[in-house]
């Protein structure tokens, strides 16, 4: 008898990442999550809402951000494999699609939410030490080079 091979569940996400500008100096927001790593705001896209939608829902819920400027030439996907629930037994593997917007915010007022235990805002040389893995730090060091290359404020993403 064959085993069938299981089915992975495919997810979808989206969300953003965050700087300001003081001065000359930008910096990037970045929350820990309850299990220690950093990351950017995130998470699922809900039944009928746009990723663009769904980045700004999550930006709110994690960080009681809400004023954020998109840059509209900045639009990048990830994608990655883990297994839910982890280090069970009966974990099934699972595949996350995630869609990262480039924000720029003009407060560094932050409250997170629940789901995070820290929140700091670090120039970009500390959040690439920070970072944890390589495809979050591959998104960060393009969107870096588009915050560096347009000094001016971006046009809001429709």
């Amino acid at each position: 008898m064959q085993n069938k091979p299981k089915k992975i569940k495919v997810e979808q996400s989206a969300g953003a990442i965050l700087f300001r500008r003081q001065g000359r100096r930008v910096s990037y927001l970045l929350l820990q999550h309850t299990r220690g790593h950093w990351a950017f705001p995130k998470g699922h896209v809900e039944q009928g809402e746009r990723s663009i939608d769904t980045a700004r829902r999550e930006i709110k819920e994690e960080t009681n951000i809400s004023r954020i400027r998109f840059f509209p030439n900045y639009k990048e996907t990830i994608r990655f494999r883990f297994q839910w629930p982890q280090k069970s037994a009966d974990a099934e593997s699972r595949l996350k699609f995630v869609v990262f917007y480039l924000g720029q915010v003009f407060s560094e007022n932050v409250k997170i939410s629940e789901e995070h235990k820290d929140f700091q805002w670090v120039p970009y040389d500390r959040a690439m030490k920070i970072l944890k893995h390589r495809n979050v730090r591959d998104l960060l060091e393009k969107a870096h080079a588009l915050v560096v290359a347009n000094n001016q404020n971006p046009q809001p993403a429709a």
